[in-house]
């Protein structure tokens, strides 16, 4: 039950993700989403790259469907072929579409009756589980081989603008850790307006604890409790992963399997598909990881960055230890843009030596890019910067359980938890709020 394709060194997929796929782009794309199951999606199968596909006006296609469903190395190589058709007939067939803007019949593909038959005997369960996965795929940090801008949805770029002043500014001369603390407090105190496909979800909120609660991936249904029950699975497994790797254990045939299975369970639930999903690149990312090895040869980009984040997440209950983050453009946008904004405020007119290793990850939609005023490095596909963030992280973490008001109470609340109640605040807590603020 795979989806084969050819023009990504014969990548497979499941085919219910691809099933989902089609049915998501009727929802976002289509006048008629209800009409998914009988309806037609043009082929528009032209060479150029992901963006340049786009910039036609192509999104709705069955070609930008299967580029996203590829690892990033592909994806500005044209997918649906020909020969992806042939290899693939229980899935799709060929047929023609009425091209809406000239009126003239295109090439194009509906799905056959054996796919929709196999969708149907799915679980309720699982067809939300891959609606879930095809999502994710939409709102990710888009990769390519190439560095040109893609925008699926979201319409674009913007400049955000803040909604109140920082509440405190630090001295120019002060050191980072006070700059920390005042974005700390600045995100607390600031209200917070859940955005999907850039319309607003619900009412705006303020405080790290209310943000964390309407935090959802990757789409408003999957709420925060419902979040929790997908990972709470990964997490579990990925402690036993990693507890082979720190026990300097050799994987048995099965603990290989699932270590590959793992990996690619995560980077189906964050939307970033990855090629040389291999034994030897898992276990290299985990061992880079548990020792948080900066200079470290291993895989590192917006998909393994979260095997690297589940699999070190029990690091929590170890003084001293450094769970990582989940570095993308999301979190990347938050930190980048307030610490901009508070050093410009200051008066710093360039980096010099502060927040070393911290920087920018591409990414494109809803307020990303950013307006920045000081020049701040490429941070990207760096496991230096990984491990700088992720302990960057660790002190806000650490603020948020710690940090007083002069009457001697905590600051802050608790993080509240997925099942209800609260408990300190985790690496993985204050990443999904940045998730959120970095929109």
């Amino acid at each position: 039950m795979h989806v084969t394709f050819p023009s990504a060194n014969n990548f497979q997929l499941s085919r219910g993700i691809f099933i989902a796929a089609w049915k998501v782009w009727f929802k976002r794309f289509h006048p008629q989403p209800e009409s998914w199951r009988e309806g037609r999606i043009p082929r528009h199968d032209a060479d150029g790259k992901l963006c340049e596909v786009l910039a036609r006006g192509h999104r709705f296609s069955v070609d930008v469907i299967a580029r996203l469903m590829v690892p990033w190395p592909f994806r500005n190589t044209v997918q649906a072929s020909d020969d992806f058709i042939r290899l693939n007939p229980a899935l799709l067939r060929s047929c023609s579409y009425v091209d809406d803007a000239t009126g003239s019949n295109v090439p194009g593909a509906r799905l056959t009756d054996q796919a929709l038959d196999y969708w149907d005997s799915l679980s309720f369960v699982a067809q939300e589980m891959y609606l879930v996965y095809a999502e994710a795929r939409v709102q990710a940090d888009i990769e390519t081989s190439s560095d040109d801008p893609v925008v699926i949805d979201d319409g674009g770029n913007c400049v955000i603008g803040e909604s109140i002043y920082p509440p405190v500014l630090p001295k120019a001369d002060a050191p980072d850790s006070d700059y920390l603390k005042a974005l700390v407090r600045w995100i607390d105190e600031e209200p917070y307006q859940p955005m999907y496909q850039r319309q607003p979800v619900g009412e705006p909120v303020s405080s790290w604890h209310d943000r964390l609660q309407k935090f959802f991936w990757p789409k408003p249904r999957i709420g925060y409790s419902a979040y929790g029950f997908l990972t709470n699975s990964l997490l579990y497994r990925a402690r036993l992963l990693a507890k082979t790797v720190e026990d300097q254990r050799q994987w048995s045939v099965e603990e290989q399997f699932l270590a590959v299975k793992i990996a690619n369970e995560i980077f189906n639930l964050f939307g970033v598909p990855q090629r040389e999903v291999t034994i030897d690149n898992v276990r290299k990312v985990v061992q880079a990881a548990l020792t948080a090895d900066a200079s470290a040869k291993a895989k590192m980009n917006s998909g393994w960055t979260w095997l690297a984040a589940l699999t070190t997440a029990h690091k929590e209950s170890e003084a001293g230890a450094l769970p990582l983050i989940g570095w993308n453009s999301r979190v990347s946008a938050s930190l980048v843009s307030r610490l901009d904004f508070l050093l410009a405020e200051t008066g710093q007119q360039n980096l010099g030596k502060r927040f070393a290793a911290l920087g920018t990850v591409p990414g494109y939609g809803g307020t990303r890019p950013r307006q920045l005023s000081l020049q701040w490095p490429d941070a990207y596909r760096s496991w230096e910067s990984q491990i700088a963030v992720s302990k960057l992280v660790r002190e806000i973490r650490d603020l948020l359980n710690n940090e007083r008001k002069p009457d001697g109470s905590l600051r802050y609340r608790a993080m509240p938890l997925p099942t209800g109640g609260t408990a300190p605040w985790t690496v993985l807590g204050v990443c999904y709020v940045l998730m959120g603020d970095g929109y």
